[in-house]
């Protein structure tokens, strides 16, 4: 199973997931969207590589597939308590991933935020926009 078939496993996932107001979930490679697309919370899967290894004396290998989740909305208020829903939203989303077997059988194994907020979005777009990083492992 390649990286866009874990990634499509993690969008129908987190299309599952709770988080209290409406959102979209999509995969992308190339993952732009304009300000006015953010009306909502969306939530971008997007695959970022892969890493195989082989360990020597045993001969077991596994590969991993790290994908990156974008979580962005357009920002309405001006003052900080306006990026406390989305960072919610951010830390909802690693603690579901945290853990998680897809139906392949991969396990993420690691999750990081990071960024917790992109400051030049925030600033210069009035877009939250923070980031889930998350390694999908499987034993070949």
């Amino acid at each position: 199973m390649g990286i866009a078939a874990t990634a499509d496993e993690v969008v129908a996932s987190l299309g599952l997931l709770d988080l209290g107001e409406p959102k979209a979930v999509v995969r992308a490679f190339m993952p732009y969207r304009d300000r006015e697309q953010l009306t909502q919370l969306t939530m971008t899967v997007m695959p970022r590589g892969i890493d195989r290894s082989i360990a020597a004396r045993s001969g077991i290998a596994q590969e991993d597939h790290v994908l990156e989740v974008a979580v962005q909305k357009r920002l309405e208020g001006t003052d900080e308590s306006a990026l406390a829903p989305s960072v919610a939203a951010l830390e909802a989303v690693a603690d579901h991933l945290s853990g998680l077997t897809v139906a392949s059988g991969r396990r993420c194994i690691e999750v990081r935020i990071d960024p917790l907020l992109a400051e030049d979005h925030a600033v210069n777009l009035r877009v939250f926009t923070g980031i889930v990083q998350a390694r999908f492992r499987t034993h070949l």
